[in-house]
Parts: structure tokens; C-alpha cells; sequence
């Protein structure tokens, strides 16, 4: 199992920036992280950004680039225990994606690519295997095929 750096509240609080007040969804299409509304001049975010729960907890962190999530996100339980672990690249998944249950057990495990889980497992909460899914579907081939040609052809 690989090994994850999950930074402390601290760490966050200290870099980060709240999404709170200003800081709001914009953009041309309503996705981006702005530090106010476009109609009000607001800038792309670059950096970290986090919420946290009425309680003070974190409810998750993750970082952006230009507005766009780009990097670690990382979502805990309202009680503080890490509920999941992603990674971004402009904007959708990529690589593996784990998420927990509240005590602690795994519940999930993705690999994925533009979005798309090209392998997927699922338990219980009692370690049984519910879910598998050990390849993707055609459609999600043809589509991860047409974005890595994208890709290539304009240096990404």
C-alpha cells in the first residue's frame, strides 16, 4: 500500500486559503475556484483551498492551479478521520483514487485516467468484496484514446 502525505490541520490553515466569504465557484463555466465572482473581478485561485465543518474539522483540502483542482484532494469525516484521497489533473482523476470508512477500512480503490476508472473494487464495511470492475468499458477506451491522442498533439 502506498504511503500518503496527508498534511496536518495546522499545515493547512497555514497555507491555505478558506473557501469562505469571496471565495466562490466562477469562470466561463462555472467550475473554476475564483477568490470572488468574475463579475466582480475576481482571479483564478492558485494554491491550496479548504473547507471545514461547523465544528472546526476539516472537510477537505485540495490544491488548484488556476482555478482548476490540480493535485491532492483530500476529504475527512466530520469527526476528523480521512474519508478519501485523490489526485487531480485539470480537474478530473487521475491515478489512484482510495476511499475509507469511518473506522478506518478500506471501502474503495480506483485507478483512473481523464476522469475515467479503468479499474474499480469496492467492500463492504465488513472487508467483503461487493464491486469489481477490472477494465473499461469500450466507450471509456475510446474516449481515453481520444483524449492521450489530444494529448500528444498539443504537448500535454
Amino acid at each position: 500500500m502506498e504511503l500518503l502525505n496527508i498534511l496536518s490541520m495546522e499545515e493547512v490553515l497555514q497555507e491555505g486559503i478558506e473557501f469562505t466569504d469571496d471565495v466562490c465557484f466562477s469562470g466561463k463555466n462555472g467550475q473554476e475556484v475564483f477568490d470572488k465572482p468574475i463579475e466582480d473581478g475576481g482571479n483564478p485561485i492558485s494554491g491550496l483551498v479548504f473547507e471545514r465543518y461547523k465544528n472546526g474539522n476539516l472537510a477537505y483540502y485540495s490544491y488548484y492551479e488556476n482555478g482548476i483542482a490540480e493535485g491532492e484532494y483530500v476529504k475527512f469525516y466530520e469527526n476528523g478521520k480521512l474519508e478519501s484521497f485523490q489526485n487531480m489533473n485539470k480537474g478530473v482523476l487521475l491515478g489512484r483514487s482510495t476511499s475509507w470508512f469511518e473506522n478506518g477500512a478500506i471501502k474503495s480503490i480506483a485507478e483512473c485516467k481523464y476522469g475515467f476508472k479503468l479499474t474499480y473494487k469496492e467492500w463492504d464495511i465488513n472487508g467483503e468484496l461487493i464491486t469489481e470492475k477490472l477494465e473499461p468499458s469500450e466507450f471509456e477506451k475510446s474516449m481515453i484514446n481520444k483524449y492521450d491522442t489530444w494529448a500528444k498533439e498539443n504537448g500535454e
